[in-house]
């Protein structure tokens, strides 16, 4: 959200921005309460490149279609019981929380 090249930085929506912030973190500490289970988050796109799909939420605005931005959310729906857990990834693999 500070990082003004992000296309995100400038939505100005407090409710998704306080409810994403929120549920980051209720990810990380159920991971750290039952390790046994795997609790991980997914954004779309790349953060990197600064890519992300075209939906309405942003008018359109993303390079990606929807069948590629979902690349982090199938990587974690098929992840194995030895996988990481309480990790932020996107289409390019693991990010920094």
């Amino acid at each position: 959200m500070t990082d003004s090249g992000q296309p995100v930085s400038k939505m100005h929506e407090l409710a998704y921005s306080s409810s994403k912030a929120a549920l980051n973190m209720i990810t990380v500490r159920y991971a750290q309460a039952l390790p046994d289970i795997r609790f991980n988050v997914a954004t779309p796109g790349e953060v990197a490149n600064r890519t992300f799909a075209a939906t309405d939420m942003n008018n359109h605005t993303g390079t990606l279609t929807v069948t590629q931005d979902t690349g982090s959310i199938i990587r974690l729906a098929t992840i194995d019981a030895d996988d990481p857990t309480g990790t932020f990834i996107d289409r390019l693999g693991p990010l920094g929380w």
